[in-house]
């Protein structure tokens, strides 16, 4: 099933900022991703986990990463903070990161020139499955628009939604594999028929598809994607 690019509007009180969110690469391929990047370039890039792959659940893949972090468009801010698969650091993509000017987010934030602050919520899949709750709320008192970059959208409603966070964009779900009547069956985090698996919830959730499927199982109505989110007046 080929990549997607879907595009949703977020009606928000901050200046207009069109972004791109990514998820759930995994093992790739990230060519076709960064082809619809170059080719519309957005005002900021979020990546929601899942890079790529390491121990103990996976061997290490870091080839489609390595493609998408070099293939970035020049230029536009990037975020990244990890999900469960690229929890451990490899050298490599560190450097990628780097060289590609992706900041990791980590229980840490960043303000932009026009006033809204990304922060990132890590995966807590390997530290007993409670995410960082001191930073959660830290981050939920600061002054302006707030992007909360967390892979699992399961957080959503256990920790983030009454918190007054003002976007959550995640991945995770892989839209639920195979999708009846347009909602996902199955996800990680969530099980039969998830609530979160794709698309903008309550105006303060976005959930990617992600990039690739990186279960044997093929994907039926639920396409690869990249999503671009129009946020703000």
């Amino acid at each position: 099933m080929p990549i997607k690019k879907n595009e949703y509007v977020i009606d928000a009180a901050c200046q207009k900022i069109r972004v791109a969110l990514l998820a759930d690469l995994h093992r790739g391929p990230a060519e076709n991703a960064v082809s619809i990047l170059k080719s519309d370039p957005p005002d900021l890039i979020l990546i929601a986990g899942d890079l790529y792959e390491s121990p103990p659940r996976n061997p290490i893949d870091v080839s489609a990463a390595l493609t998408l972090l070099a293939g970035l468009p020049a230029g536009v801010p990037a975020f990244y903070c990890r999900g469960n698969h690229d929890h451990s650091h490899e050298e490599t993509v560190d450097a990628a990161l780097e060289a590609a000017g992706v900041v990791e987010l980590d229980s840490t934030y960043r303000t932009l020139e026009n006033g809204i602050t990304v922060g990132g919520l890590r995966s807590a899949f390997y530290t007993g499955g409670v995410p960082d709750l001191e930073f959660l709320f830290d981050f939920s008192r600061l002054p302006g628009y707030k992007i909360l970059i967390s892979h699992h959208p399961e957080y959503y409603p256990k920790y983030i939604r009454a918190l007054p966070i003002d976007l959550t964009v995640s991945g995770h779900a892989h839209g639920g594999q195979w999708a009846i009547r347009g909602h996902g069956l199955l996800a990680p985090g969530q099980g039969l028929f998830p609530r979160y698996t794709a698309g903008i919830y309550e105006g303060r959730l976005a959930v990617s598809r992600g990039l690739s499927n990186p279960v044997p199982v093929p994907r039926i109505g639920t396409p690869r994607e990249v999503v671009y989110l129009t946020v703000g007046q």
